[in-house]
């Protein structure tokens, strides 16, 4: 077991000897830098943001002028013209400017969501990398014993120590290994051409050997952390505020909208100026829209409420899925360190003790086992992964 390790360490200083070490933390930071979709979403709330800003101000000033020419037999033309400015009552822009500001944090809160689930993603693609490259480093180890035992006994076949049934059987544990260490090398190259388009297109020179250091962690903790933090439920809870303010303008639009202007008529040699007052008064809409925009508010109030029980119904199942992970991998790990079966086994093949058969039967028990162990620890740094995705 010994040599097997140092074989493994020997071959990971050679592949990352030319290779800039980097943590998860140093890769996302990177990634949420680099990425397109994270770019683009923050001009999107750039923009959103002035459109919002826009909405607190009033319309422009109306002007409006008009040429008659002398078409009676009064002689002279007549000329008009009028400028204008509309408002509406102050609680209005009052209200209004709250919820332009509600919309405006609305928004950075669904681009919070957008780049949580982008540095997610590539997160996930971080642990994929580190689960293929352990197994590229183990079956590039097996592959150096599977070729020295082919050689090996291809040369004991000459002198009649073992026979033609154990050879082939040992070409085809090299065929397997061989196609193994294929398959999870052309994985491993996709998950790093994925990471290439997570950061933007840019090349990642990176490899991570092992995964992130897990903390300690309880349901209670998590849940309370993220009612202050998570963009799922702070996303809800400010789209539910935002729809109650958004029932007070509605209030507001059906009060009397005024409007003050100057204007002036010009006909033949006569001419009038002075002061106009408009008023208009939304009678006919007035009521329905005020109920749709309390159903609306009622909406958003209801799914905010759903969010909140979601997220914790999903959060205690995935404390339960984690602990669960991490009580198997205990396990695995226990049993591993306490099995000692590689170097037995060489040695009993060594002395003829069993056949090349029960060789690679035996040590294919040991390695899938490994395998396993390799594949619960991925699936358990995955679901850490998800329960605190709330953090990035």
């Amino acid at each position: 077991m010994e040599k097997f390790k140092i074989i493994l360490i020997l071959i990971f200083t050679l592949l990352v000897s030319e290779i800039k070490s980097q943590s998860f933390d140093d890769v996302l930071k990177t990634i949420e830098v680099n990425n397109k979709e994270i770019q683009a979403n923050q001009k999107l709330i750039e923009s959103k943001s002035y459109q919002y800003k826009n909405m607190v101000l009033p319309d422009g000033p109306d002007f409006s002028y008009g040429f008659f020419a002398d078409n009676s037999s009064t002689p002279g033309s007549k000329e008009t013209f009028e400028i204008s400015q509309s408002f509406q009552m102050p609680c209005f822009y009052k209200n209004q400017s709250a919820l332009s500001k509600l919309m405006t944090e609305q928004e950075k809160l669904s681009f919070q969501q957008i780049r949580q689930s982008v540095i997610s993603e590539a997160k996930m693609l971080l642990i994929e990398s580190v689960y293929l490259t352990k197994m590229s480093f183990l079956l590039q180890a097996r592959l150096v014993d599977a070729e020295n035992l082919m050689q090996a006994f291809s040369k004991r076949l000459e002198t009649g120590d073992v026979n033609i049934l154990e050879v082939n059987k040992s070409k085809l544990y090299l065929l397997q290994v061989q196609n193994q260490l294929k398959t999870v090398q052309n994985d491993l190259s996709a998950v790093r051409k994925r990471l290439v388009y997570f950061n933007g297109g840019q090349e990642l020179n990176v490899i991570i050997a092992d995964y992130p250091q897990s903390e300690p962690f309880s349901v209670e903790t998590i849940l309370a952390e993220k009612q202050n933090n998570d963009p799922e439920i702070l996303y809800a809870i400010k789209q539910s505020e935002t729809s109650s303010k958004a029932v007070k303008v509605t209030k507001n639009l059906q009060l009397p909208k005024f409007s003050l202007g100057y204007a002036g008529e010009t006909v033949a040699d006569e001419k009038f100026r002075g002061f106009v007052v408009g008023m208009s008064v939304p009678l006919w809409s007035s009521n329905s829209a005020i109920k749709k925009a309390k159903f609306e508010s009622e909406y958003t109030g209801l799914i905010s409420q759903l969010t909140q029980s979601k997220v914790e119904s999903e959060t205690k199942l995935q404390v339960e899925k984690t602990q669960s992970l991490k009580e198997s991998l205990d396990n695995y790990s226990m049993v591993l360190e306490n099995v000692n079966n590689i170097d037995l086994l060489k040695k009993s093949l060594d002395l003829g003790e069993i056949s090349a058969i029960e060789y690679f039967l035996e040590i294919s028990y040991f390695y899938e086992t490994y395998d396993n162990y390799l594949l619960v620890e991925k699936e358990y740094q995955q679901s850490i992964a998800e329960l605190l995705r709330y953090k990035l």
